[in-house]
């Protein structure tokens, strides 16, 4: 008997899956980036292949991971009705770690850099069209004196509004980043953020390795808590690490492949305010998400960071089904389930294939899925090619039914 289960699709939008070793490109084109490549887009069918695939099912190749129904190469017991499953609303977990250095407070050629990006974060909080995201802030350097004057070392004076900042210094300890100014909530804390945004005052150096670390301890605790959810954290900083020492972009790079690689598979955007920052796409790639969101700010910074984050939103998007240990008839048996897609304007559903090895590591180029953890599997995990195609699509569950596997490329 077929063993069935209501499952909830977390993600009904295309994006980036947990998927880090995808080819898919999670920050595509917008309004100020000088430079990258568009995102791939995924298209709705593949060729069909006709070598013989792990468990007696060929693999087509493409981006999606579809394999060959055709009668000679399924068996009888890989043949089974599914449960269609409906898009919900999507749980994704936002925290922004925001540059609030001196340096911030110079101006650029459309405004004055803080002013531009902490109203880019207000308004992204407050759109209803992000109701659904849950959000938090802190910022870095934390322990700084704001106010100094111009004859002490690491002192910023801007003549015009006759204001002087500290831009040096900041704790190098990353408890002290593992406390946010606004913490994650399951209700909207949309309002407070905006209000925190606001009061926040500027000064002091870039310590970012401690900061991103202690901001990584708050996310790992907060996803413990709540499972089920997808956690990403943003950057966003306008130089690169400086002071408390290892702080080099590398030692940086390290932490954000940590979390990428840990228990919650925190990816990591970042977003670069200012000249030359180039070096940043290191601590992207080492954090899942392929490259750095950079703006020079010679133009339009606030469009610019606007667009990065409307992008990060849909880059973010997770595409998982999160699972149980039972189902109708009894436990579930991970090596039984197979997963159907029915991209838009598709007449039916197609046939999806497990990645070869059962891990996000085969998934580049061939699409399919894979669980989180294949000794003891909670969630099913899309490729960024099969989940670039699910855009308004519909997703079944089939279980009782031998896992189609794809062939080893």
């Amino acid at each position: 008997m077929i063993n069935t289960r209501q499952f909830v699709l977390l993600s009904g939008i295309a994006g980036t899956s947990a998927c880090t070793a995808a080819s898919a490109d999670p920050a595509p084109e917008f309004q100020g980036q000088p430079s990258g490549s568009s995102a791939n887009e995924a298209g709705a069918g593949g060729a069909r292949g006709s070598s013989a695939a792990s468990r007696g099912a060929s693999a087509t190749g493409g981006p999606l991971g579809l394999v060959d129904e055709s009668p000679e190469v399924l068996r009888p017991d890989q043949v089974c009705g599914g449960v269609v499953i409906e898009s919900e609303p999507l749980p994704l977990d936002m925290y922004f770690l925001v540059d609030s250095s001196g340096s911030m407070a110079e101006p650029t050629a459309s405004g004055v850099k803080w002013n531009l990006v902490s109203g880019a974060l207000a308004a992204f909080a407050a759109d209803p069209a992000n109701a659904t995201i849950n959000m938090g802030i802190g910022y870095f350097p934390n322990g700084v004196t704001p106010t100094c004057t111009a004859a002490q070392d690491g002192c910023l004076c801007i003549p015009v509004i006759n204001l002087c900042i500290a831009n040096l210094g900041g704790s190098c300890a990353a408890s002290d980043y593992a406390a946010p100014a606004v913490p994650l909530a399951i209700e909207s804390a949309s309002q407070r953020l905006v209000a925190d945004l606001a009061t926040h005052q500027l000064a002091g150096g870039t310590p970012t390795r401690p900061a991103l670390e202690g901001t990584y301890q708050y996310l790992e605790g907060w996803a413990r808590e709540h499972p089920g959810r997808k956690v990403v954290a943003v950057l966003a900083t306008d130089g690169e690490p400086a002071g408390c020492l290892p702080n080099g972009i590398a030692d940086v790079a390290r932490a954000a492949a940590a979390a990428a690689a840990g228990p919650s598979h925190i990816q990591t955007f970042v977003i670069g305010v200012g000249p030359a920052l180039d070096k940043l796409n290191q601590i992207a790639v080492a954090g899942g998400t392929t490259r750095a969101f950079l703006m020079d700010g010679q133009s339009d910074l606030s469009g610019a960071f606007a667009a990065a984050l409307d992008a990060i939103r849909t880059a973010a998007a997770p595409c998982a089904f999160e699972i149980g240990q039972t189902g109708d008839q009894g436990p579930i048996d991970p090596a039984r389930v197979n997963i159907r897609i029915q991209p838009d304007g598709a007449p039916s559903a197609q046939l999806v294939g497990k990645t070869s090895d059962g891990t996000a590591n085969t998934c580049v180029g061939a699409g399919g899925w894979h669980y989180d953890d294949p000794a003891a599997p909670r969630t099913i995990q899309l490729c960024d090619g099969t989940c670039g195609a699910i855009r308004n699509a519909r997703a079944e569950v089939e279980f009782g039914c031998e896992t189609v596997v794809q062939s080893p490329r």
